[in-house]
């Protein structure tokens, strides 16, 4: 149950307005119509509730001018988040606290300049109860498209399917979010190389090994931008628990065909929490859930027949703006 203190928070935030509220109602106002966001949390939170605030401001401040601070793996993400400016702070770790003023000397800005400057947002709270209003939206680039031709040049008879092996963030929650390596290991052997499936492996770092004949790991070997043109590109299928690379792939406001298949321990987090369809009308979606909230406890011929339901599929149709994931 929720405790006294939330339960009078969110009065507080419904009959008053959150700080976010008041300070885009001040920002009508104010000579410089510009925000300054620093944001060291995760990738994934980018898009599921940042880009909602920047899109309220986009309709509620028009004009106004929407700058970012961040550490170096985010400044990618963010290009796609309809910002005006991305600023990386050298050698900042995530989750890592700074003083701004600092931070913007080191950059070279000057605060003053900003009118509104959210030091550490909460989003979750501001956008409780309105995450419907502005769906997430992540605008593709183009350019990245020659990633995929250079990187993965793979005969077009394959049905190429990506793994994201790893979240890589478990550290930062306080459950388990990724299926183990043996149940991958026993996935990939179950496809047969005559099956003509290839196996593409994901993620910031390698290992540990998986053995196949049918498997390019390039854990390890792409940026951001490399990896979301190879899922946009070559895939025919990605299967991610929850995470930023999920998240990212899932918002992207670009048709193309792709059947994702996602798998959880919690079913309120990540994009489940959000609850919208994809922009992408030609993806769909396959989320699979772990008994008793533990991903460890989905079993390889669940996420098998997933997979080969998902391969035997027909004519994709487009998803509504905004329905409720199962």
């Amino acid at each position: 149950m929720p405790s006294l203190k939330s339960i009078a928070r969110r009065f507080s935030d419904r009959a008053f307005g959150t700080a976010f509220d008041h300070a885009l109602a001040r920002s009508r106002h104010a000579p410089r119509n510009s925000f300054l966001f620093y944001w060291n949390r995760g990738m994934g939170d980018v898009a599921l509730c940042l880009v909602p605030l920047f899109a309220r401001i986009r309709s509620e401040a028009p004009g106004a001018r929407i700058a970012v601070i961040t550490r170096d793996e985010l400044k990618a993400p963010f290009e796609l988040a309809d910002v005006d400016e991305v600023y990386v702070l050298p050698g900042l770790q995530r989750e890592a606290r700074v003083d701004l003023a600092g931070a913007c000397t080191t950059l070279g800005l000057d605060l003053g300049e900003f009118g509104t400057v959210f030091d550490y947002p909460d989003p979750n709270r501001w956008l409780e109860g309105r995450r419907d209003e502005f769906p997430p939206t992540l605008s593709w680039n183009p350019q990245w498209d020659v990633h995929a031709e250079r990187l993965l040049p793979l005969p077009r008879n394959q049905i190429v399917i990506g793994a994201h092996v790893h979240s890589e963030t478990a550290g930062y929650y306080g459950y388990v979010k990724d299926w183990p390596a043996a149940a991958w290991q026993s996935l990939f052997a179950r496809f047969a190389v005559a099956e003509r499936v290839h196996w593409i492996l994901f993620g910031r770092t390698p290992g540990p090994p998986y053995d196949g004949a049918n498997i390019s790991d390039l854990r390890g070997r792409t940026d951001f931008a490399e990896l979301l043109s190879i899922i946009k590109n070559r895939c025919r299928l990605l299967i991610a628990p929850d995470s930023g690379v999920l998240t990212m792939v899932y918002y992207l406001d670009v048709a193309f065909p792709l059947d994702v298949i996602s798998l959880w321990s919690d079913p309120r987090q990540g994009i489940l929490r959000q609850g919208c369809s994809s922009p992408n009308p030609l993806l769909r979606h396959i989320p699979l859930y772990g008994a008793r909230e533990d991903i460890r406890n989905l079993s390889v011929a669940a996420v098998e027949s997933a997979v080969r339901a998902a391969l035997g599929s027909g004519v994709r149709q487009p998803a509504s703006d905004c329905r409720r994931q199962p």
